[in-house]
């Protein structure tokens, strides 16, 4: 991988933690893109496993299976964008909607 896309997929970790901890969650990226024994791209207190991708070119259903390989007994999601694009989350649908049951409790 080069420079300039490791600093860029880094850019992007870095950004989705901002989010998730501007919403309480207290979390941050792995440290050499999961070449430690943690696996994802974000660590801490998120209930779910998190993978990061900045990408033009969207790859979904490759990326949500390496999420989905990789989750362990947490529930997998991608957050990608694309270059000056909104930052979205991929989820199967039915995890999803386990997760929205759990606000209407």
């Amino acid at each position: 991988m080069a420079k300039r896309e490791r600093a860029k997929g880094i850019a992007g970790e870095l950004e989705v933690a901002a989010i998730f901890r501007e919403h309480g969650f207290d979390c941050d990226r792995v440290p050499n893109s999961g070449g430690l024994r943690i696996k994802g791209d974000l660590y801490g207190g998120l209930p779910v496993h998190v993978e990061v991708k900045r990408q033009e070119v969207l790859r979904l259903p490759l990326w949500l299976r390496q999420a989905e390989a990789e989750c362990g007994p947490l529930v997998p999601v991608v957050a990608f964008r694309q270059n000056r694009g909104k930052w979205y989350a991929a989820i199967e649908l039915s995890q999803l909607a386990a997760l929205l049951a759990g606000f209407m409790e």
